[in-house]
């Protein structure tokens, strides 16, 4: 299979998952983006700047702040940035309240590298 052209869209990952962080990895690979991991959301919002754009991956296990609000904050904090939630649950209404908040998508665990590489294309408009 054919490597799509260098995108010059950073990818970044919000979580202490090192199996998710591989996936993102291979993916981040396929596209020839720049891979970057955060450990927390605090940490994301104090590095994005040095990008001008991209998209980030949420990883709700890591978030610190009650229900959506570490969400919020990425989604303020970066507004030009594509933001995919990975939520720590299947309720419905999470998933719901993440996407009324802005987040362009969500993505649900166990993922596949394809269910992530078919997101992130689809966020990054191609």
């Amino acid at each position: 299979m054919e490597k799509p052209t260098e995108i010059g869209i950073v990818l970044a990952l919000i979580t202490q998952d090192r199996g998710l962080e591989k996936v993102m990895g291979r993916v981040s690979n396929h596209f020839g983006s720049k891979f970057i991991v955060h450990e927390d959301c605090e940490d994301f919002v104090n590095h994005f700047r040095n990008y001008e754009r991209g998209i980030v991956i949420v990883d709700a296990c890591v978030c610190s702040q009650a229900r959506l609000m570490d969400l919020q904050m990425v989604l303020n904090e970066a507004p030009a940035w594509r933001v995919i939630y990975l939520p720590c649950t299947s309720k419905k209404e999470e998933v719901k309240e993440a996407m009324d908040l802005g987040a362009f998508g969500c993505l649900h665990k166990p993922l596949s590298e394809q269910e992530v590489r078919q997101m992130v294309q689809s966020a990054m408009g191609i």
